[in-house]
C-alpha cells in the first residue's frame, strides 16, 4: 500500500518515539511511504523551531526520510482550494500525483476531508482500523 505521512505524524515519530514511531516503523516495513519536498521543509522548521533541535539532528532526521521514503518532487498543484489550510492542498497534490491509498495526519483540517478522489484522509489510530480491514480483503 501507498502511505503519505503528513509532517505532524513525522514529527510526532521522532520527538515521541510514541504510538505514531511504531505506526512509521510498520508502514516503512509493510508499506511505500512517500513525502514531498513541502514536507521535508515543514519537517526540518518544525523540529528546528518548535522542538529545539539543532542542525546536526535535523539533518539525520532529513536523511533518514531521504532514505527511507519516496520523495514527490514533482506535482501538479490543484486546480482549486480543497483543503481550509492552503498548504495542505500541497499534501493532497503531492498524495494524488503517486496515486496513494491513504494520507494519514492529526491535522483537522485535512481529516475533514476524509476522502480525496480516492485516498482515504485517516487519523493515526482509524489508519490501524483502515489497515486491518485492508489486509483482511487481500
Amino acid at each position: 500500500m501507498k502511505i503519505f505521512l503528513d509532517t505532524n505524524v513525522i514529527v510526532s515519530s521522532f520527538i515521541t518515539h510514541g504510538f505514531t514511531a511504531e505506526l512509521m516503523e510498520y508502514c516503512l516495513i509493510n508499506h511505500k511511504i512517500y513525502t514531498s519536498d513541502f514536507i521535508i521543509e515543514e519537517v526540518e522548521k518544525n523540529l528546528k523551531n518548535s522542538f529545539g533541535y539543532n542542525d546536526a539532528e535535523v539533518n539525520e532526521v532529513i536523511n533518514f526520510m531521504k532514505s527511507n521514503f519516496i520523495n514527490v518532487e514533482k506535482y501538479e498543484k490543484l486546480n482549486k482550494e480543497v483543503s481550509r489550510d492552503k498548504d495542505d492542498d500541497n499534501v493532497l497534490a503531492a498524495a494524488l500525483s503517486e496515486k496513494v491509498d491513504c494520507i494519514v495526519t492529526g491535522d483537522k483540517d485535512l481529516l475533514t476531508i476524509e476522502n480525496y478522489k480516492r485516498i482515504k484522509i485517516l487519523s493515526p489510530r482509524n489508519f490501524w482500523r483502515f489497515e486491518k480491514f485492508s489486509v483482511k480483503d487481500n
